[in-house]
């Protein structure tokens, strides 16, 4: 039992790595001493010392001799050995490169033969895991003729106290390199392992590497000496080509168009999901990083905006996918002829059958005409609605212009309810009517007065016509038409009144415009 117990022990201390201790944690190792370099000759040929093949040795027997060791090492001694007693003065150099800069390692005086003096010089470095002597070339420089026998360079591959082992025949040598760094001599981190900044291992620190937090979405990351310095020197780590759709410095949230699952962990190769918005339904392919909600047209509700909200029909727009549903739909898609059981709403609004022309004086009585497109009407109090337009073209306008673009209309509750106004959300129109009455005095007001005719394209140009001549003073020129019987003595009566007679022309929505006195009367050689 006790062999047994030994040898286990034995085979415990041979397969443990000597850059970490029993518990796992990284300490400062080093590659064993092996011979580096090695020349020999025998002494009656001491003066033809023969170059060897990898060393690329140059010697004389009065001059010098150099030893390119094909990569830096750390030297731990030189060896000299002459072929007779009284060593001559030498001076031992050494070099990173060929060429130089050389730097002074030992300098010795000559030893006189008659004395005695040793046949072996051997230079050693200062002992100590932290004092070193780098370098890759070597001169040894001979004060007299003399016959050098053997010369000897013992040193380790330089892997700065990250290694145990190392190739040291192959040029360059490669360290086995440990505390997750890498390169031939151990000079560097691994992609993966660069939250903090490479450092050479001491015995007091062995400075490992350190894995970057990327949540197992990155391979690689660099490191930033700026966000290490402002985290105190805790980490500066920047993942880099992060996966599965996700982004940042550590990873940890989803790129634009994806969002976060909270049923999968962060390291999950699912943890962030596509947002799936609807191509009409949604403004646009982002959503919401938490919830996934996407960002919905007006009107338009669901995770993915994929249905119309409470109040909401679907229409044929994709621009404006989803519409309000008005409490008076049915009125506004109705003829007034099927309110004529509600008796407030008999003879309520203004339709006739006589045939009338657009005239200039009848343009001139209008407070505005307008080319607009209805978009939504909503209630806006117990006697008004709120009509959303978006003006296209104005022909005519009261004292304060009107814009182009979205504007509100003010419409009676009344006028809806009895059917005197078909409009159609999506649809254009040509509104004539007031500029006063509503509860707002700065907004249009369309009423049972005034008229929505359904657009057509023909109008134009002769509504332009119109608004040049009122330009050139049309209007101005033109008396106010006398009062006396006709239908145009007085505006029609509120519901539960008789109202006046009304003159219109079948076939042409224009004929709603109302017909003046037939002594002022004005025939446009252009009507609608």
């Amino acid at each position: 039992m006790p062999v047994t117990f030994a040898l286990l022990f034995l085979l415990s201390q041979a397969t443990a790595d000597p850059c970490y201790d029993p518990g796992g944690h990284p300490r400062f190792c080093l590659p064993p001493v092996t011979q580096l370099a090695g020349v020999t000759a025998s002494c009656p040929q001491a003066c033809a010392l023969s170059p060897g093949m990898d060393l690329g040795l140059q010697a004389s027997c009065n001059g010098s001799l150099a030893l390119a060791l094909g990569a830096p090492f750390l030297l731990t001694s030189i060896s000299l050995r002459f072929c007779t007693p009284g060593s001559p003065a030498l001076v031992l150099s050494a070099a990173w490169a060929a060429g130089g800069p050389w730097r002074l390692l030992w300098r010795r005086h000559a030893w006189p033969g008659a004395l005695g003096g040793p046949e072996r010089v051997t230079f050693r470095a200062p002992p100590g895991p932290t004092a070193s002597v780098v370098a890759s070339h070597l001169l040894i420089e001979l004060g007299s003729r003399a016959g050098l026998a053997v010369a000897g360079v013992r040193g380790r591959c330089q892997c700065h106290g990250h290694a145990a082992h190392c190739a040291a025949r192959l040029r360059p040598p490669r360290c086995r390199c440990r505390h997750h760094t890498t390169g031939p001599g151990c000079e560097s981190c691994r992609p993966s392992h660069r939250d903090w900044p490479w450092r050479p291992a001491t015995p007091r620190h062995p400075h490992p590497c350190l894995p970057c937090s990327c949540n197992q979405h990155a391979r690689r990351c660099r490191f930033n000496a700026e966000l290490f310095r402002l985290s105190g020197g805790l980490s500066g780590g920047v993942c880099e080509r992060c996966r599965h759709h996700t982004a940042g410095r550590h990873c940890h949230y989803c790129q634009p168009g994806f969002w976060r699952d909270p049923s999968q962990p962060i390291t999950s190769r699912k943890a962030c999901r596509a947002c799936q918005c609807h191509p009409i339904g949604a403004t646009g392919g982002v959503c919401n990083q938490t919830s996934g909600q996407c960002s919905c047209k007006l009107g338009v509700t669901g995770l993915r905006c994929n249905r119309c909200g409470p109040g909401y029909q679907q229409s044929r727009s994709p621009r404006m996918p989803c519409q309000r549903i008005p409490e008076a739909t049915t009125t506004l898609a109705t003829t007034p002829g099927a309110y004529s059981s509600d008796p407030q709403c008999q003879n309520y609004c203004n339709i006739s059958d006589t045939r009338v022309h657009m005239s200039l004086w009848r343009y001139c009585q209008q407070d505005y005409v307008l080319h607009a497109q209805v978009l939504a009407i909503e209630v806006a109090g117990p006697a008004w609605w709120r009509l959303a337009v978006r003006v296209l073209a104005v022909y005519k306008q009261w004292a304060r212009p009107v814009p182009r673009g979205r504007q509100d209309t003010w419409v009676p509750r009344a006028d809806l309810a009895c059917g005197c106004l078909r409009l159609r959300p999506g649809a254009d129109y040509l509104l004539l009517g007031s500029a006063a009455g509503g509860p707002d005095p700065a907004r249009l007001v369309l009423d049972r007065h005034g008229l929505a005719l359904p657009w057509r394209p023909r109008w134009a140009r002769p509504l332009r016509r119109l608004q040049q001549e009122e330009l050139a003073g049309g209007c101005r020129s033109l008396q106010p038409p006398t009062l006396g019987p006709g239908p145009e003595q007085s505006l029609p009566p509120p519901p539960g009144q008789e109202p006046s007679p009304h003159s219109s022309f079948p076939g042409d929505p224009l004929a709603r415009l109302r017909q003046p006195p037939a002594e002022d009367r004005v025939e446009h050689a252009c009507g609608l």
